[in-house]
């Protein structure tokens, strides 16, 4: 019994030594993997890749799709298509595709397979109608196997432009199509010729990603990219400090002047991107306070931005003046910006019989207090501390604002329907603005329709965004946009607070970082010195 026992205790005693030896072998073997993937934070899940719905982030479906065009530094470039030509009267667009492409999965990026993904979205028209492109589109037609030709309604000058969104006109494999070959819900896979593809899912914990090598284009050194789910940005900057991620990089507006300058202090490299939109609140014509012209005027005079940009941003935004920077084509329009004037504010609160009673914090009329809902993001500390400040701000004047946190869904659905006295909104940057941005003003899939639905004029609003977006005139163009963009400010539907940047965060183990645009995200130039 005892010989039994000790054989036992040797055969435990090498296995344990087994399991020590080759664990420190599968230690290196983990190194090494990790020397080849590069771990991003993000607030949010990566959703379901479909490229023609709008479940996942942009920037992650521009990873793993194409589109004909692609957009980079202020620019329409060669997507899918190489090359292209257009008509004389701008209705019709014929694209070469590149020779020789294919998707990761090996089969090959041809004409049809790209008139099947446009038919697809033109099948559900009304759920894409905020895309000007969708609504000009008569017929996709495949004239070889490399070259496909859109015929429009009407000439798009902003065509070329939105055919590089990162949706819902990007181009799936033929894995993708369920049996019934309807996208509008659900893929089958996803699979396209980006330079990455889906490797691994966790629902709302990380998403793996893996290098495609049949990508056409320059490909990323490393070999994985993790994205973790990370949605507190205090937890975020714990998880960098820990070496849990490699990089904070800030698409989804997560960072606050706190954490960044927490970071920066703390030795990590830090980055901000040139001002990419403008962050606005967005204020209800509907709403029984701010349907109130005067009322809304009082709050454009009583924002203090300078405050905002200080105290909240620390910063890394500036005040803004307008709803779209000047920079942006066809808005420099010379408009009057609205002075930080509490007096004025009063006044107009006065004007509109909203009085102050003697000992009151809060304006009343025919015994209702003069009182506005904000409702925000309930996991973004930026939305909420804006919130704050504005709320103390708008107390001066003698508003309550009633700070209402919400969970993404039931934000995304008031918005909609309207039910909003006021939110944080932003104006959309590269490569949407002015014209897939103003064109969404006049489709109820985005607050901003809300918002404007009460004014009297906004009917001749939308009427002025169809001449501008179906001409080819550009005199015409900018007499429309000035028009509109005109009348929202002077309707002081949005009150414009900041230009937003981006921010990044990183230890001295990648280098290379830079911001592009909304909708692309250049990770794959990362370089990793692990």
């Amino acid at each position: 019994m005892l010989k039994k026992v000790s054989k036992i205790i040797v055969l435990c005693m090498v296995m344990a030594f087994t399991v020590f030896m080759f664990g420190g072998c599968g230690g290196e073997a983990q190194s090494e993997a990790d020397a080849d993937t590069l771990v991003i934070s993000t607030p949010i899940d990566t959703g379901n890749l479909n490229p023609h719905t709008y479940n996942s982030p942009m920037w992650i479906q521009t990873m793993v799709y194409e589109g004909l065009t692609d957009f980079d530094n202020g620019e329409v470039k060669p997507g899918m298509a190489q090359s292209w030509d257009i008509t004389e009267d701008g209705r019709e667009y014929t694209f070469h595709l590149r020779s020789g492409n294919v998707f990761s999965d090996g089969t090959a990026v041809t004409a049809d397979i790209v008139k099947k993904n446009f038919d697809a979205v033109l099948a559900h028209r009304d759920v894409h109608n905020w895309v000007e492109s969708i609504n000009q589109m008569q017929e996709v037609v495949v004239i070889d196997e490399n070259t496909v030709k859109i015929i429009l309604k009407e000439p798009f000058s902003s065509f070329l432009q939105e055919l590089s969104l990162a949706r819902p006109l990007r181009v799936g494999a033929e894995a993708i199509f369920p049996g019934n070959g309807d996208t509008g819900e659900n893929i089958k896979e996803p699979i396209g010729s980006g330079m990455w593809l889906q490797k691994e899912y966790v629902e709302g914990q990380y998403t793996v990603f893996e290098r495609n090598d049949k990508y056409w284009g320059e490909k990323p050194s490393y070999k994985f990219l993790k994205f973790s789910v990370i949605p507190d940005i205090n937890t975020a900057v714990s998880s960098l400090k820990a070496g849990e991620i490699d990089l904070i990089y800030d698409i989804e507006g997560q960072m606050t002047g706190d954490a960044y300058n927490d970071l920066e202090k703390s030795g990590y490299k830090t980055i901000s991107s040139e001002p990419m939109t403008t962050n606005n609140l967005l204020l209800n014509t509907s709403s029984s306070a701010t349907k109130d012209l005067n009322v809304r005027l009082a709050l454009e005079y009583a924002t203090d931005k300078k405050a905002i940009a200080d105290n909240v941003f620390y910063g890394l935004q500036t005040p803004a003046d307008t709803l779209m920077s000047t920079q942006t084509p066809y808005c420099d329009i010379g408009l009057t910006p609205y002075d930080y004037n509490l007096d004025k504010a009063k006044s107009l609160l006065d004007e509109s019989g909203w009085k102050l009673a003697d000992g009151a914090t809060y304006r009343s009329k025919d015994g209702k207090e003069l009182a506005i809902d904000f409702i925000y993001l309930g996991d973004n500390d930026a939305q909420k501390n804006i919130g704050q400040v504005l709320q103390n701000q708008y107390q001066q004047i003698g508003i309550k604002v009633n700070l209402l946190a919400q969970e993404k869904q039931t934000y995304g659905d008031k918005q909609k329907s309207g039910e909003f006295g006021m939110l944080l909104a932003e104006t959309w940057g590269d490569p949407f603005d002015p014209h897939s941005y103003l064109s969404s003003f006049r489709n109820p899939s985005h607050g901003d329709y809300a918002a404007q639905v009460g004014l009297p004029m906004k009917k001749e609003i939308d009427n002025t965004i169809n001449k501008a977006l179906n001409s080819t005139d550009t005199k015409m163009v900018q007499e429309s946009y000035d028009y509109v963009l005109r009348t929202l400010h002077e309707q002081a539907v949005y009150v414009p607070i900041t230009f937003t940047t981006k921010q990044a965060a990183f230890g001295d183990n990648i280098s290379k970082v830079r911001f592009n645009t909304l909708v692309e995200s250049p990770f794959g130039e990362i370089e990793l010195n692990k």
